[in-house]
Parts: C-alpha cells; sequence; structure tokens
C-alpha cells in the first residue's frame, strides 16, 4: 500500500523490490528524509567506523528486503530505520539514487 501525503509520496527500492512508502508533505520533505540519513551517518561516527556503519546499514537493508520478499511483517519503527539506512547509503554512495528513491506526485 503507497501512502500518500499532501505533496506525494516517496518510494523507496531496494533491489528493484518496493520496500516502503513515505508521505510528503509541508512538514515531511524529501529534503528531510534525506537529512536522516545524514544525521545517522554523522551520528555514529562518534563511536562506529564508517566501514563498519556501511556494512551495518547493508545488513540491515538486506534483512529487510528478505522480509518483504517473504511476505513476513515489519515494525513502523523498522521502516523507518530503513529510511535512514537507505540514504545512509546513498549519501556514501553505496546505493544509486535513482534506482533506490521514486517520488510520486499526489493523485487528483
Amino acid at each position: 500500500m503507497i501512502i500518500y501525503g499532501k505533496k506525494g509520496s516517496l518510494l523507496l527500492f531496494y533491489k528493484n523490490l518496493l520496500i516502503g512508502s513515505y508521505p510528503l508533505s509541508n512538514l515531511k520533505t524529501y529534503e528531510r528524509y534525506k537529512y536522516q540519513g545524514e544525521y545517522l551517518i554523522l551520528d555514529s561516527l562518534k563511536t562506529i567506523p564508517l566501514k563498519l556503519q556501511i556494512k551495518t546499514y547493508t545488513a540491515f537493508c538486506q534483512s529487510i528486503y528478505e522480509r518483504k520478499k517473504n511476505k513476513l511483517g515489519i515494525y513502523r519503527s523498522d521502516f523507518e530505520m530503513f529510511l535512514n539506512c537507505i540514504f545512509a547509503l546513498i549519501k556514501l554512495k553505496k546505493l544509486d539514487e535513482d534506482d533506490s528513491v521514486y517520488i510520486a506526485t499526489k493523485r487528483k
């Protein structure tokens, strides 16, 4: 199910599988979602080396991908962490933004 906000929806893919949708509005903008991934990297750098961060983000995305592919339940908090991990991996240039992110405008 795709969740729409006033400005549309942010769709996130991992390995060509739609994992989740996030509403776009005046408060929940694309830039705000993108910043969450950047903040995750910067906050984690205080204690976790960058290489370990990349492995952890990738492993988490892979586990969510497997759960989605096998039609298992995914907690809302895991969807939020998936969003953070995807944008962190995009910022670190481990994922291509064009392959992972799609912005759908709101239906009329």
